[in-house]
This record gives C-alpha cells, sequence and structure tokens, in this order.
C-alpha cells in the first residue's frame, strides 16, 4: 500500500503543472486511498485540495514544504540566499494551526525579499506540538551536509530533527535519476538506521502525466516572464502509480511506510462558523494588531501568453503547441495585494496563512476560504484623494512593469 505524500500542485506557484483535481483523480483511478498536498513554502489552496478529495472519496493529508535555515534572522540580515527544504504534515487540529502560524510567522516575521518565508530552529521548536517531519527532497539540510562530504554534519543535523519530532520523523527517499539524490539516499538510511526512523518512499510530483514535463519546463522557464534557460535534473516528476515507483527502486517496504503517516493523520479541515464583525475603520491598524490581513488575488498565465510561450520554447510548428499552450493556460503565477479588501480575524495567523507581498501582510487564502476560515471580508473605505493616489500609482507601475 503506498500514498504520495510530496505533491505540488499549482499553488506551489511558477514550479508545478499539477492541478488539484486532475491529481486527485487520478490518486482515485490508481487506487489510492490518501494523499497529501505539500506547496513550497505556501498552503493557499487547503480548503480546494480537501474538497476534490472528499468528492473524490481520497483522504487528505495537509502538509507545507517549508524553507528552512538554521537562523532566519541573521540569514536576512546577511542576505544569504542558501536554504533547505523540510517537509511538515498536520496530525490533528493542534498540528494544522501550528503549520497555519508557522507558515505565516514565517513570511510575516522572516521574509527573505518577499521571496519566501523562512523557518529556523526556533521556529520549528515553537510551532512542532502536532507535526510531523519528513527530510523532503536532497536539498534538506542533512542531505547538503552529506553530499559536501560533512557527514558529521548531518549526523548532528539529524539528530536534531529526531529530538523534535521524535517518533514522528521520517526519511524520504527519492529515485529520479540524479545522482546526488543516490548519495542522499544512502547518507539518510545509514542515519535512519543508526537512530531507529523509518525510510518513506516519495516521487516529489509536479505534474500528471510522464509528457507533462514539457509544460512544467515552460512554467518555470517562464516563471520571471522571459523565457530562461533554466531547466529541472530530471523529467521524473509525474503523479506515478505504485508500480511504476517500484520500476523506479523504490522498495516495497519503503513504499508501504507512507501507510504510517497517513494512519497518524487525523485531520479534518471543515468550515469554521460564521462570526459576526464590526466594520474595520483603520485597516493598517487592524493588520498590525495581528487581526487582519489584506486580501490578495490571483496572478494567472492568460491564454495569449500560454500560446506564445508554447510557441517560443517548443516551435511554432511542433505538432503538439496547441496542446501545451492548453496545459499551462489558466496556471496560478503568484498573489498579489488587494489594498480594497481586507479580512479581518481575532489573531488571524492561527487560522489563515498570511505572506508579505509589495509590503503589504495578506492571506493566502482566497476570499471565499478566507470566508470559509471564519473571516470577515470587508471592502477599504478610502478617501477621495487616496483613491486618487491609488489610481495614479496604478497608472505608474503599468509603465515601469
Amino acid at each position: 500500500m503506498f500514498s504520495h505524500l510530496h505533491n505540488h500542485f499549482t499553488g506551489s506557484f511558477s514550479d508545478s503543472a499539477l492541478r488539484i483535481d486532475e491529481g486527485v483523480k487520478k490518486a482515485k483511478q490508481m487506487g489510492h486511498e490518501a494523499l497529501a498536498i505539500t506547496e513550497h513554502g505556501e498552503m493557499p489552496f487547503v480548503y480546494e485540495f480537501c474538497d476534490a478529495c472528499r468528492e473524490n472519496g481520497i483522504k487528505p493529508i495537509i502538509g507545507v514544504e517549508i524553507y528552512f535555515v538554521d537562523d532566519a534572522r541573521k540569514a536576512i540580515e546577511t542576505k544569504n540566499n542558501n536554504r533547505y527544504h523540510l517537509l511538515l504534515f498536520a496530525k490533528n487540529e493542534t498540528g494544522y494551526r501550528n503549520m497555519v502560524s508557522l507558515v505565516s510567522e514565517s513570511w510575516t516575521e522572516y521574509n527573505y525579499n518577499e521571496k519566501r518565508g523562512l523557518v529556523d530552529w526556533g521556529l520549528l521548536e515553537k510551532y512542532r506540538e502536532g507535526l510531523i517531519g519528513s527530510t523532503a527532497c536532497f536539498f534538506n539540510h542533512i542531505s547538503q551536509a552529506y553530499i559536501k562530504n560533512n557527514p558529521e554534519d548531518a549526523d548532528k543535523i539529524f539528530a536534531r530533527y529526531k529530538e523534535i519530532f521524535g517518533g514522528d520523523f521520517y526519511a524520504e527517499i527519492g529515485k529520479h535519476g540524479i545522482a546526488d539524490e543516490e548519495t542522499s539516499n544512502k547518507g539518510l538510511l545509514e542515519l535512519a538506521k543508526k537512530y531507529g526512523i523509518k525510510p518513506i518512499s516519495t516521487n516529489d510530483v509536479h505534474y500528471l502525466e510522464i509528457d507533462d514535463w514539457v509544460a512544467h519546463d515552460m512554467i518555470i522557464k517562464t516563471r520571471f516572464e522571459k523565457i530562461s534557460s533554466f531547466k529541472a535534473e530530471s523529467h521524473d516528476f509525474w503523479l506515478k502509480s505504485e508500480s511504476e515507483m517500484l520500476y523506479s527502486g523504490h522498495k516495497q517496504q519503503y513504499l508501504d511506510n507512507t501507510q504510517e503517516i497517513v494512519e497518524k493523520c487525523a485531520f479534518d479541515l471543515t468550515d469554521a462558523p460564521a462570526a459576526k464583525y464590526t466594520e474595520v475603520e483603520n485597516p493598517d491598524a487592524a493588520v498590525k494588531a495581528g487581526d487582519a490581513a489584506f486580501a490578495s488575488d490571483i496572478e494567472y498565465i492568460d491564454r495569449e501568453k500560454a500560446t506564445y510561450y508554447a510557441e517560443q520554447i517548443i516551435g511554432k510548428n511542433h505538432p503538439d503547441v496547441k496542446y501545451y499552450a492548453d496545459r499551462i493556460a489558466g496556471i496560478p503565477r503568484k498573489l498579489t495585494p488587494d489594498i480594497n479588501k481586507i479580512v479581518y480575524l481575532k489573531d488571524i495567523k492561527r487560522h489563515i496563512p498570511l505572506k508579505v507581498s509589495a509590503g503589504k501582510i495578506i492571506s493566502q487564502f482566497s476570499e471565499k476560504s478566507c470566508v470559509r476560515a471564519g473571516a470577515s471580508v470587508q471592502t477599504v473605505a478610502r478617501s477621495p484623494l487616496s483613491e486618487a493616489l491609488l489610481g495614479a500609482k496604478k497608472v505608474i507601475d503599468k509603465i515601469f512593469e
């Protein structure tokens, strides 16, 4: 029995071609009983994911792949761009609230140039209750030390994670045909044996089918609007069946071990009771007090850009150019602030994941999901002068895009 526990849906902005509805339906067709969502440092679509899982009779596992550093404040002060990956899963209500709080705080207190929220040892210790940890891909802290021939450091880091998570820590084994990954696997298996930790098999999923690597390639090449030469190290990141995982070289025991995490996770995300709030008179003050955030808009890859990217990357005369344009059209790019709306909820960071964009603390959830989480979404009242200044700013921003 196997469940995919490392999956990047389109909430891993500009790094995934896997749509939630398609991924969940395929998992069900393959006979999987559970599926996890583990976006990069954010949790924008957990309600949509849980809805899709319920509709298809799949158990949803809510997770996130955080960006980890030893000391977040120091990393920001020294402009150190280096970071590591770590997977977290919510076992229960406490774990989910802690996960949301950790993600929110990583962004509001320790965001790196508004590119990502950083989590360090202190933040992980603060919010560890109710969470399961997994080493993630070979860009994790432990494996990178091992790959760089620092086995003693790898051992110390592994031991510290074990101290934090106890029996809820797992060593993640991937098989994507990458040399450094095999070095990582060797080191992780040695440490897992030493510390009595179970290895689990994952596939770090970024797209649906084997040929969707082309769509993924288009997305990652155009993440900054211009077409770059960036490419993934492997084309093995599709949502595989259990037999395909075995064919890739995974051991049945490690595939079966994923079910231990599935069984431990007993949290069901439901709608919070609707509450009535008075109008927020001072949005910035409410945000500063930790009881509100600005709403967010999603920027998508539109049809025109999708066609342009496909034609430029695989060629105008390629027989599948329209197909791949269709595969990336409508994929979310990023969240941007909607400063005309405020999301109000007491101690909002525990209920709605937050992030920072254009200098504003915003909700990672859509307005609909914010309401489902119990928040009140209100229109921000502005003076005629404020409206005029905002209009002028939008025109200037458009000119310099």
